[in-house]
Protein backbone atom coordinates (compact mmCIF):
# COMPACT_ATOMS: atom_id res chain seq x y z
CA UNK A 1 0.00 0.00 0.00
CA UNK A 2 0.96 3.95 -0.98
CA UNK A 3 0.14 4.54 2.55
CA UNK A 4 2.46 2.53 4.09
CA UNK A 5 5.66 4.47 2.54
CA UNK A 6 4.11 7.50 4.62
CA UNK A 7 3.72 5.99 7.58
CA UNK A 8 7.30 4.18 7.08
CA UNK A 9 9.21 8.10 6.98
CA UNK A 10 6.61 9.61 9.23
CA UNK A 11 7.14 6.57 11.59
CA UNK A 12 11.64 6.97 11.40
CA UNK A 13 11.67 10.56 10.73
CA UNK A 14 9.26 12.48 11.81
CA UNK A 15 8.69 16.38 10.83
CA UNK A 16 11.33 16.80 8.18
CA UNK A 17 12.42 20.37 8.01
CA UNK A 18 14.85 21.40 4.96
CA UNK A 19 18.64 20.30 6.14
CA UNK A 20 17.68 18.98 8.98
CA UNK A 21 18.65 15.77 10.47
CA UNK A 22 15.69 14.25 9.68
CA UNK A 23 15.57 15.74 6.28
CA UNK A 24 18.50 13.53 5.81
CA UNK A 25 17.35 10.32 7.68
CA UNK A 26 14.40 10.71 5.41
CA UNK A 27 16.01 11.07 1.98
CA UNK A 28 17.89 8.17 2.64
CA UNK A 29 14.98 6.02 2.82
CA UNK A 30 13.19 7.31 -0.05
CA UNK A 31 16.45 6.66 -2.26
CA UNK A 32 16.03 3.09 -0.96
CA UNK A 33 12.44 2.85 -2.08
CA UNK A 34 13.22 4.26 -5.58
CA UNK A 35 16.36 2.10 -5.70
CA UNK A 36 13.89 -0.82 -5.68
CA UNK A 37 11.94 0.37 -8.88
CA UNK A 38 13.83 2.91 -11.00
CA UNK A 39 16.77 1.71 -13.37
CA UNK A 40 19.26 4.65 -11.42
CA UNK A 41 19.10 6.55 -8.14
CA UNK A 42 20.57 9.49 -7.84
CA UNK A 43 21.38 12.02 -4.83
CA UNK A 44 22.04 15.61 -5.90
CA UNK A 45 22.77 17.56 -2.72
CA UNK A 46 22.13 21.80 -2.62
CA UNK A 47 22.18 24.42 0.09
CA UNK A 48 19.39 25.64 1.47
CA UNK A 49 18.87 27.95 4.16
CA UNK A 50 15.46 26.24 5.63
CA UNK A 51 13.81 29.41 7.06
CA UNK A 52 14.55 31.84 4.14
CA UNK A 53 10.40 32.14 3.84
CA UNK A 54 9.92 32.81 7.43
CA UNK A 55 12.35 35.67 7.22
CA UNK A 56 11.25 37.31 4.42
CA UNK A 57 7.64 37.41 5.99
CA UNK A 58 9.51 38.85 8.83
CA UNK A 59 11.19 41.39 6.73
CA UNK A 60 8.27 42.69 4.90
CA UNK A 61 6.49 42.82 7.82
CA UNK A 62 9.20 45.08 9.54
CA UNK A 63 9.38 47.15 6.71
CA UNK A 64 5.88 47.91 6.60
CA UNK A 65 6.20 49.07 9.81
CA UNK A 66 9.58 50.76 9.70
CA UNK A 67 7.82 52.92 6.96
CA UNK A 68 5.07 54.14 8.74
CA UNK A 69 7.35 55.32 11.48
CA UNK A 70 10.22 56.66 9.20
CA UNK A 71 7.74 58.92 7.49
CA UNK A 72 6.76 61.41 10.71
CA UNK A 73 10.74 61.80 10.66
CA UNK A 74 11.31 61.96 6.77
CA UNK A 75 9.45 61.14 4.27
CA UNK A 76 12.60 60.17 2.09
CA UNK A 77 13.61 57.48 4.55
CA UNK A 78 10.46 56.08 4.61
CA UNK A 79 10.19 56.13 0.61
CA UNK A 80 13.53 54.18 0.37
CA UNK A 81 12.27 51.29 3.23
CA UNK A 82 9.24 50.84 1.58
CA UNK A 83 10.38 50.56 -1.44
CA UNK A 84 13.14 48.68 -0.61
CA UNK A 85 10.56 46.64 1.05
CA UNK A 86 8.40 45.85 -2.13
CA UNK A 87 11.14 44.90 -4.27
CA UNK A 88 12.57 42.17 -1.69
CA UNK A 89 9.26 41.15 -1.79
CA UNK A 90 8.59 40.90 -5.49
CA UNK A 91 12.31 40.11 -6.48
CA UNK A 92 12.31 37.05 -3.69
CA UNK A 93 8.98 35.56 -4.63
CA UNK A 94 8.63 36.08 -8.26
CA UNK A 95 12.07 36.06 -9.68
CA UNK A 96 13.84 33.81 -7.53
CA UNK A 97 16.57 36.65 -6.29
CA UNK A 98 17.82 35.82 -3.19
CA UNK A 99 17.86 38.70 -1.28
CA UNK A 100 17.72 36.83 2.45
CA UNK A 101 19.21 33.53 1.73
CA UNK A 102 22.87 35.27 2.07
CA UNK A 103 22.21 36.50 4.99
CA UNK A 104 20.95 33.54 6.62
CA UNK A 105 22.98 30.08 7.90
CA UNK A 106 22.83 27.44 4.71
CA UNK A 107 22.83 24.12 5.15
CA UNK A 108 22.38 20.87 2.93
CA UNK A 109 19.23 19.22 1.41
CA UNK A 110 18.90 17.13 -1.74
CA UNK A 111 16.83 15.69 -4.21
CA UNK A 112 16.03 11.65 -5.34
CA UNK A 113 16.34 11.55 -8.64
CA UNK A 114 15.17 8.18 -10.26
CA UNK A 115 15.13 7.35 -14.09
CA UNK A 116 13.32 4.59 -15.64
CA UNK A 117 14.39 4.26 -19.54
CA UNK A 118 12.10 3.37 -21.89
CA UNK A 119 12.36 0.12 -23.98
CA UNK A 120 13.58 1.85 -26.99
CA UNK A 121 15.17 5.16 -28.12
CA UNK A 122 13.65 8.42 -25.87
CA UNK A 123 11.93 10.57 -27.60
CA UNK A 124 10.25 12.17 -24.49
CA UNK A 125 10.57 12.73 -21.02
CA UNK A 126 7.89 12.70 -18.26
CA UNK A 127 8.79 13.82 -14.48
CA UNK A 128 6.11 12.74 -11.99
CA UNK A 129 7.41 14.82 -8.23
CA UNK A 130 6.73 15.70 -4.68
CA UNK A 131 8.65 17.32 -2.07
CA UNK A 132 9.79 15.54 1.02
CA UNK A 133 10.75 18.01 3.07
CA UNK A 134 7.83 19.65 5.51
CA UNK A 135 6.85 22.72 6.76
CA UNK A 136 6.19 25.03 9.89
CA UNK A 137 3.17 25.58 11.80
CA UNK A 138 1.25 28.40 10.64
CA UNK A 139 -1.65 29.21 13.03
CA UNK A 140 -3.19 31.54 10.12
CA UNK A 141 -3.58 28.79 7.92
CA UNK A 142 -5.79 26.20 10.07
CA UNK A 143 -9.69 26.05 9.28
CA UNK A 144 -11.26 28.86 11.70
CA UNK A 145 -8.52 31.61 10.47
CA UNK A 146 -7.64 31.05 6.87
CA UNK A 147 -10.20 33.34 5.54
CA UNK A 148 -8.20 35.85 7.50
CA UNK A 149 -5.05 35.61 5.64
CA UNK A 150 -6.01 37.37 2.15
CA UNK A 151 -7.61 39.98 4.66
CA UNK A 152 -4.37 40.79 6.32
CA UNK A 153 -2.33 40.64 2.83
CA UNK A 154 -4.48 42.88 1.53
CA UNK A 155 -4.83 45.43 4.02
CA UNK A 156 -1.02 45.13 4.54
CA UNK A 157 -0.40 45.50 1.01
CA UNK A 158 -2.37 48.63 0.71
CA UNK A 159 -0.82 49.92 3.60
CA UNK A 160 2.80 49.68 2.31
CA UNK A 161 2.22 51.41 -1.36
CA UNK A 162 -0.05 54.06 0.29
CA UNK A 163 2.74 55.24 2.41
CA UNK A 164 4.97 54.99 -0.68
CA UNK A 165 2.64 57.00 -2.28
CA UNK A 166 1.99 59.50 0.83
CA UNK A 167 6.21 59.98 1.40
CA UNK A 168 6.09 60.66 -2.55
CA UNK A 169 3.15 63.50 -2.09
CA UNK A 170 5.52 65.11 1.10
CA UNK A 171 8.32 65.19 -0.98
CA UNK A 172 6.86 67.19 -3.65
CA UNK A 173 5.53 69.15 -1.31
CA UNK A 174 8.60 70.07 -0.02
CA UNK A 175 8.26 68.36 3.52
CA UNK A 176 11.62 66.49 3.36
CA UNK A 177 11.08 66.54 7.47
CA UNK A 178 8.00 65.88 9.96
CA UNK A 179 5.76 66.34 6.71
CA UNK A 180 2.53 67.14 8.75
CA UNK A 181 0.19 68.05 5.95
CA UNK A 182 -3.61 69.41 7.17
CA UNK A 183 -5.30 67.21 4.26
CA UNK A 184 -7.70 64.56 4.02
CA UNK A 185 -5.62 62.68 1.57
CA UNK A 186 -2.76 62.91 4.35
CA UNK A 187 -5.25 62.26 6.93
CA UNK A 188 -6.59 58.69 5.54
CA UNK A 189 -3.24 57.85 3.84
CA UNK A 190 -2.05 57.77 7.93
CA UNK A 191 -5.01 55.97 9.42
CA UNK A 192 -4.37 53.22 6.64
CA UNK A 193 -1.34 52.79 7.22
CA UNK A 194 -1.37 52.22 10.91
CA UNK A 195 -4.15 49.63 10.43
CA UNK A 196 -1.60 48.07 7.60
CA UNK A 197 1.03 48.17 11.20
CA UNK A 198 -1.12 45.62 13.12
CA UNK A 199 -2.16 43.65 10.27
CA UNK A 200 1.24 42.99 9.47
CA UNK A 201 2.16 42.16 12.97
CA UNK A 202 -0.80 39.87 12.95
CA UNK A 203 0.34 38.03 9.84
CA UNK A 204 3.77 37.73 11.33
CA UNK A 205 2.71 36.02 14.31
CA UNK A 206 0.63 33.73 12.49
CA UNK A 207 3.06 32.58 9.70
CA UNK A 208 6.17 32.64 11.82
CA UNK A 209 6.71 30.12 14.14
CA UNK A 210 8.91 27.39 15.55
CA UNK A 211 6.66 24.43 15.15
CA UNK A 212 7.37 21.55 12.69
CA UNK A 213 4.24 19.79 11.26
CA UNK A 214 4.35 15.93 10.44
CA UNK A 215 3.73 16.94 6.18
CA UNK A 216 1.94 13.45 5.88
CA UNK A 217 -0.64 15.15 3.35
CA UNK A 218 2.12 17.84 2.50
CA UNK A 219 3.79 16.17 0.67
CA UNK A 220 4.76 12.46 1.41
CA UNK A 221 1.32 12.18 -0.59
CA UNK A 222 3.56 13.82 -3.48
CA UNK A 223 6.49 12.02 -2.95
CA UNK A 224 4.69 8.68 -2.60
CA UNK A 225 2.76 9.50 -6.21
CA UNK A 226 6.14 9.06 -7.98
CA UNK A 227 7.26 6.28 -6.08
CA UNK A 228 3.89 4.54 -6.73
CA UNK A 229 4.20 5.62 -10.60
CA UNK A 230 8.32 4.02 -10.21
CA UNK A 231 6.81 0.24 -9.00
CA UNK A 232 4.32 0.52 -11.79
CA UNK A 233 7.00 1.46 -14.73
CA UNK A 234 9.39 -1.35 -13.22
CA UNK A 235 6.68 -3.77 -14.48
CA UNK A 236 5.52 -1.99 -17.42
CA UNK A 237 8.10 0.01 -19.33
CA UNK A 238 7.10 2.98 -21.28
CA UNK A 239 7.68 2.64 -25.15
CA UNK A 240 9.80 6.20 -25.76
CA UNK A 241 9.54 8.42 -22.49
CA UNK A 242 12.00 8.41 -20.22
CA UNK A 243 9.80 8.94 -16.71
CA UNK A 244 11.99 10.45 -13.92
CA UNK A 245 10.06 9.96 -10.56
CA UNK A 246 11.84 12.82 -8.26
CA UNK A 247 11.06 13.72 -4.69
CA UNK A 248 12.58 17.48 -4.59
CA UNK A 249 13.56 18.86 -1.20
CA UNK A 250 13.30 22.25 0.14
CA UNK A 251 10.00 22.92 -1.74
CA UNK A 252 8.96 24.55 1.70
CA UNK A 253 11.78 27.02 1.55
CA UNK A 254 11.02 28.83 -1.37
CA UNK A 255 11.35 25.57 -3.98
CA UNK A 256 15.09 25.77 -3.85
CA UNK A 257 14.95 21.78 -4.68
CA UNK A 258 13.51 22.20 -7.88
CA UNK A 259 15.18 25.50 -8.64
CA UNK A 260 18.73 23.89 -8.23
CA UNK A 261 17.67 20.47 -10.47
CA UNK A 262 16.02 22.78 -13.43
CA UNK A 263 19.35 24.83 -12.92
CA UNK A 264 21.64 22.03 -12.99
CA UNK A 265 20.28 19.94 -15.82
CA UNK A 266 18.37 22.30 -18.07
CA UNK A 267 20.76 21.62 -21.40
CA UNK A 268 19.33 18.04 -20.60
CA UNK A 269 16.05 18.58 -20.62
CA UNK A 270 15.89 20.75 -23.36
CA UNK A 271 17.43 17.84 -25.53
CA UNK A 272 14.02 16.11 -25.48
CA UNK A 273 10.37 17.62 -24.88
CA UNK A 274 9.85 17.57 -21.58
CA UNK A 275 6.76 17.51 -19.42
CA UNK A 276 6.42 18.01 -15.18
CA UNK A 277 3.64 16.36 -13.69
CA UNK A 278 4.16 17.68 -9.66
CA UNK A 279 2.12 16.21 -7.26
CA UNK A 280 1.24 18.25 -3.82
CA UNK A 281 -1.14 17.79 -1.37
CA UNK A 282 -2.63 14.94 -2.73
CA UNK A 283 -3.41 12.15 -0.23
CA UNK A 284 -6.60 13.84 1.71
CA UNK A 285 -10.59 14.31 0.66
CA UNK A 286 -11.36 16.42 -1.85
CA UNK A 287 -11.18 16.90 -6.07
CA UNK A 288 -7.86 16.69 -7.70
CA UNK A 289 -6.98 20.33 -9.59
CA UNK A 290 -4.75 21.00 -12.30
CA UNK A 291 -3.31 24.07 -11.32
CA UNK A 292 -3.24 26.99 -14.31
CA UNK A 293 -1.86 29.74 -12.33
CA UNK A 294 0.19 30.49 -8.69
CA UNK A 295 -0.81 34.13 -8.08
CA UNK A 296 1.23 34.66 -5.23
CA UNK A 297 4.26 33.89 -7.01
CA UNK A 298 3.09 35.19 -10.48
CA UNK A 299 3.80 31.77 -11.99
CA UNK A 300 1.67 30.65 -15.00
CA UNK A 301 1.46 27.35 -16.26
CA UNK A 302 1.20 25.91 -19.85
CA UNK A 303 -2.56 26.02 -20.45
CA UNK A 304 -1.52 23.56 -23.36
CA UNK A 305 -0.12 21.06 -20.77
CA UNK A 306 -2.91 21.99 -18.59
CA UNK A 307 -5.68 20.93 -21.35
CA UNK A 308 -3.51 18.06 -21.99
CA UNK A 309 -3.68 16.71 -18.79
CA UNK A 310 -7.28 17.19 -17.84
CA UNK A 311 -7.88 15.72 -21.35
CA UNK A 312 -5.84 12.38 -20.40
CA UNK A 313 -7.27 12.32 -17.12
CA UNK A 314 -10.82 12.04 -18.34
CA UNK A 315 -9.71 8.76 -21.14
CA UNK A 316 -8.52 7.44 -17.81
CA UNK A 317 -11.44 8.18 -15.98
CA UNK A 318 -9.34 10.29 -13.42
CA UNK A 319 -11.56 13.32 -11.69
CA UNK A 320 -10.31 16.19 -12.03
CA UNK A 321 -10.53 20.40 -12.47
CA UNK A 322 -8.76 23.27 -13.54
CA UNK A 323 -7.37 25.34 -11.06
CA UNK A 324 -5.83 28.87 -10.03
CA UNK A 325 -3.86 28.83 -6.73
CA UNK A 326 -4.47 32.35 -5.10
CA UNK A 327 -1.66 31.43 -2.74
CA UNK A 328 1.36 29.35 -2.01
CA UNK A 329 4.32 27.89 -4.09
CA UNK A 330 5.00 24.41 -6.08
CA UNK A 331 7.82 23.14 -7.55
CA UNK A 332 6.35 23.30 -11.03
CA UNK A 333 7.37 26.90 -11.25
CA UNK A 334 10.63 26.84 -11.46
CA UNK A 335 10.15 24.41 -14.90
CA UNK A 336 7.32 26.83 -15.97
CA UNK A 337 9.65 29.99 -15.54
CA UNK A 338 12.17 28.25 -17.75
CA UNK A 339 9.75 27.66 -20.50
CA UNK A 340 9.25 23.84 -19.55
CA UNK A 341 5.38 22.23 -19.85
CA UNK A 342 4.87 22.35 -16.42
CA UNK A 343 2.01 21.75 -14.12
CA UNK A 344 1.17 20.85 -10.24
CA UNK A 345 -2.20 18.61 -9.22
CA UNK A 346 -3.04 19.94 -5.83
CA UNK A 347 -6.10 18.28 -4.07
CA UNK A 348 -9.06 20.61 -2.40
CA UNK A 349 -12.05 19.91 -0.41
CA UNK A 350 -15.16 21.12 -0.73
CA UNK A 351 -13.90 24.10 0.66
CA UNK A 352 -11.83 24.91 -1.98
CA UNK A 353 -8.89 24.20 0.00
CA UNK A 354 -5.75 21.78 0.12
CA UNK A 355 -6.44 19.39 3.67
CA UNK A 356 -4.76 20.87 6.66
CA UNK A 357 -2.01 23.02 4.88
CA UNK A 358 0.96 23.82 7.05
CA UNK A 359 -0.93 22.39 10.59
CA UNK A 360 -0.38 20.37 13.10
CA UNK A 361 -3.13 18.24 11.72
CA UNK A 362 -1.04 17.24 8.57
CA UNK A 363 -0.69 14.02 9.78
CA UNK A 364 -0.43 9.98 8.32
CA UNK A 365 -4.28 10.09 9.99
CA UNK A 366 -6.14 12.29 7.64
CA UNK A 367 -4.23 10.43 4.33
CA UNK A 368 -6.40 7.93 2.37
CA UNK A 369 -4.66 5.11 0.25
CA UNK A 370 -7.23 5.72 -2.73
CA UNK A 371 -7.15 9.55 -2.59
CA UNK A 372 -2.94 8.00 -3.81
CA UNK A 373 -4.10 5.41 -6.37
CA UNK A 374 -6.00 7.87 -7.79
CA UNK A 375 -2.86 10.37 -7.99
CA UNK A 376 -0.94 7.22 -9.85
CA UNK A 377 -3.81 6.45 -11.63
CA UNK A 378 -3.48 9.71 -13.23
CA UNK A 379 0.34 10.03 -13.83
CA UNK A 380 -0.50 6.72 -15.70
CA UNK A 381 -3.04 7.92 -17.87
CA UNK A 382 -0.80 11.07 -18.24
CA UNK A 383 2.21 8.80 -19.49
CA UNK A 384 -0.11 7.01 -21.77
CA UNK A 385 -1.49 9.90 -23.95
CA UNK A 386 2.35 10.77 -23.79
CA UNK A 387 2.96 8.04 -25.20
CA UNK A 388 0.20 8.16 -28.23
CA UNK A 389 1.08 12.37 -28.46
CA UNK A 390 3.04 13.01 -32.17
Amino acid sequence: MLRDYIVDIVNACGPRISGSESDAKGIELIKGYMGKFCDKVDVEEFDVAPRVLQKLTETITYGVVATFITFFISPVISLIVGIGSGVIFIGSRWYDVEFIEKYLEQKKSSNVIGIIKPKGEVKKRLIVSGHHDSAFNMTLLHRQFVWLTPVLEFFTTVSLVGMIVLSGYALVKGRLIYPIIPTAFWSWTVLIGFFGVITSQIMRKGLVTDIPVEGANDNLSGVVTAIGMADYLSKNKPLNTEVMCISFGAEEPNTKGSQSFVMRHRKDLEAVPTYVLNFDMVGEVGTLRVVKKELEVKSTHSKAFVDFVCTAAEAGSVHVKPATLPFGNTDATPFSRKGFEATSIVRLDSTGLPGHWHTTEDSIKNVKEESLIECVELSKAVLSALEKHK
